[in-house]
């Protein structure tokens, strides 16, 4: 008994050994190899952004250097398929609007659309990446300062470069600076 257990063995061990592929020069030029599974794993793993989110931390501050006008310090993530942070090559447009209180559109009049920032150079890219943040920042400078306690609508457009537009609204108040609570949004 010890034997034939012990020859079961020997067999499935030989067996194992063998493997199952077939040779590269199969006998028959027309039957493709059987894909190994270094086959089906893609060449390179790409995560693309598939959603953008423009954070709390976007506020109005004064600039001091011109006295008269603001600037919109806007905070935006980048998201993958699998919701995680991300940095990719993108173009990024922003747009503010009046915020229309009680209404289903809280976008009013337009006030500004800034020229697009093309994040498409690494360099450039890198730039405006807070690391430690996991997010973009952008500094846009505003043609007028708004009045304490104005509301806007702030919109971010984001192109990928597979052409894929994402896009985020958020609403914000401007609040004079050293106020109880300073940041802008709501």
């Amino acid at each position: 008994m010890k034997a034939a257990n012990f020859a079961v063995i020997a067999a499935v061990i030989a067996i194992t050994a063998a493997g199952c592929e077939i040779p590269d020069n199969p006998a028959d030029p027309n039957i493709s190899p059987p894909h190994s599974r270094q086959d089906t794993i893609p060449a390179a793993c790409v995560f693309t952004p598939e959603r953008i989110h423009i954070i709390g931390l976007t506020e109005i501050i004064p600039d001091a250097s011109l006295g008269y006008e603001a600037v919109l310090s806007i905070y935006v993530d980048m998201f993958d398929g699998y919701d995680s942070h991300i940095k990719a090559p993108a173009t990024f447009r922003f747009e503010l609007y009046e915020f229309v209180p009680r209404s289903s559109e809280s976008r009013g009049e337009r006030l500004i659309i800034w020229p697009d920032i093309d994040l498409t150079d690494g360099a450039v890219n890198n730039g405006y990446w807070q690391d430690y943040l996991r997010t973009y920042h952008f500094e846009l400078q505003m043609s007028f300062m708004p009045a304490p306690e104005t509301r806007f609508t702030i919109e971010a457009t984001c192109t990928t470069q597979e052409g894929k537009r994402l896009s985020n609204e958020r609403q914000i108040k401007y609040t004079l600076p050293g106020s109880k609570f300073p940041r802008g949004g709501f």
